[in-house]
């Protein structure tokens, strides 16, 4: 199957966050006024708080006052709110410190102190919750060919892991086969690190979202990123389910991981 997303080779961090910025703009002023806000799912990540910074500078009136946006996490980690290493934590540093509480909508991490005592069932728990509280403000819509109802988000951010994964959809993870669920559970691979349950949107949530953008930079995601975009790919990471997504796809890279996108 041929998959081609719109891809857009940016020169700087400040150029690929500026285009991002541009791109969900541009989303929000295409829809409805009488949709507003519209569900966006955030990454976590460096590059994504550069966009969130950017978000917050030149179109806080947009997302404040109007309430174009409301704030969902496309995966989190389960540790306490306010540490370093929650995605939660960066985006409302970076942006959602300014936005009204009724349209930033956190993970229920279920966790203070030590992380290390989150247990596998704590974060089937947080899952289980946060996918009911997206279902009661987005509602559901039934997949096609399967008995699954999940929430259709406007936006989802992803970013991509030098191992292939997105959001915190791992290899060999409950989430990477969760066919059923808008929202699973994750740890990540040795490699990476923290080493803390997350809790995820699954590939169907992600496959079904209106408009899909994934923010990718560094030359060792380059055979990753092949590894989705490519028909015969040498490499076969657990985020190339990205090629069944449904709505409007956009890849938005450096140019250190687009290269001639071959490994």
């Amino acid at each position: 199957m041929s998959f081609k997303p719109k891809i857009i080779v940016c020169g700087s961090p400040a150029e690929l966050s500026g285009v991002a910025c541009k791109k969900i703009v541009e989303i929000i002023h295409a829809s409805e006024r009488t949709n507003w806000p519209l569900s966006i799912a955030l990454s976590g990540g460096s590059t994504p708080k550069m966009l969130y910074s950017l978000l917050h500078e030149e179109h806080l009136h947009l997302l404040k006052e109007e309430r174009a946006l409301r704030f969902f996490f496309g995966d989190e980690r389960l540790v306490p709110a306010d540490a370093a290493e929650s995605n939660y934590n960066m985006a409302r540093q970076a942006l959602l410190h300014d936005i009204p509480e009724d349209l930033v909508v956190p993970v229920d991490v279920g966790c203070v102190g030590k992380v290390s005592k989150v247990a596998c069932n704590d974060a089937v728990k947080s899952a289980d919750a946060y996918e009911k509280k997206i279902a009661l403000l987005l509602g559901t819509q039934k997949v096609e060919g399967m008995e699954a109802e999940i929430p259709v988000f406007d936006i989802v951010l992803l970013g991509l892991g030098s191992d292939g994964h997105t959001a915190s959809i791992f290899h060999g993870s409950q989430a990477e086969s969760e066919m059923h669920r808008a929202v699973s559970v994750g740890f990540p691979s040795p490699t990476m690190s923290p080493k803390v349950w997350r809790v995820t949107l699954t590939p169907i949530t992600i496959i079904h979202a209106r408009h899909v953008i994934l923010l990718a930079t560094g030359k060792e995601k380059k055979c990753v990123l092949n590894g989705i975009i490519a028909d015969t790919p040498t490499e076969v990471p657990v985020s190339r389910f990205l090629r069944n997504c449904k709505g409007d796809v956009t890849f938005i890279l450096d140019k250190e991981i687009a290269g001639n996108l071959t490994c």
